[in-house]
């Protein structure tokens, strides 16, 4: 079992290290995706995908290319101890309830009709689920965000 941990990151994958640092403990990615910024050319992302483990990561230049997000599929990762990848929206809601992790704001972006898919945020935490025919399919997060100075608050080491 895997342990998700808000704003650190997951077991010895933390927030803010490097690309290096980060193939050395996961190895070479099975992907790795672009991302630009349209309005922000400067403001590069790369997402890096493991398909066997159901794990990606992303990396920002702005940030001197560290880790800024992960984003899990897979019911191997824990949450607060609980599995939640394939729980039913209103059973992580009432979870995350349970757990005081702060207000959460549903958004509906799907823009077929046949499938469902929403995104639950929880800007506190900077934690995103991610839902497809209301059941959780995956959890993103990243550090905190600290809204004053608009930066990250990396996690000690």
């Amino acid at each position: 079992m895997k342990k998700i941990e808000l704003g650190k990151g997951l077991d010895s994958l933390i927030f803010g290290m490097t690309r290096d640092e980060f193939k050395k403990i996961m190895g070479d990615p099975d992907e790795v995706e672009t991302m630009e910024n349209e309005e922000m050319p400067e403001d590069l992302s790369e997402a890096w995908h493991y398909d066997e483990v159901e794990l990606s990561a992303s990396f920002d230049k702005l940030e001197d290319w560290r880790l800024t997000s992960l984003a899990v599929s897979s019911n191997e990762y824990s949450f607060e101890g609980i599995d939640l990848i394939g729980l039913s929206q209103q059973e992580v809601m009432d979870q995350l309830e349970i757990m005081g992790l702060g207000d959460v704001s549903i958004e509906e972006v799907s823009d077929d009709e046949e499938n469902s898919q929403q995104i639950a945020t929880l800007l506190d935490v900077s934690l995103n689920l991610w839902f497809d025919n209301g059941v959780l399919s995956e959890i993103q997060w990243g550090p905190y965000w600290d809204e004053d100075e608009e930066e990250f608050i990396w996690p000690e080491e």
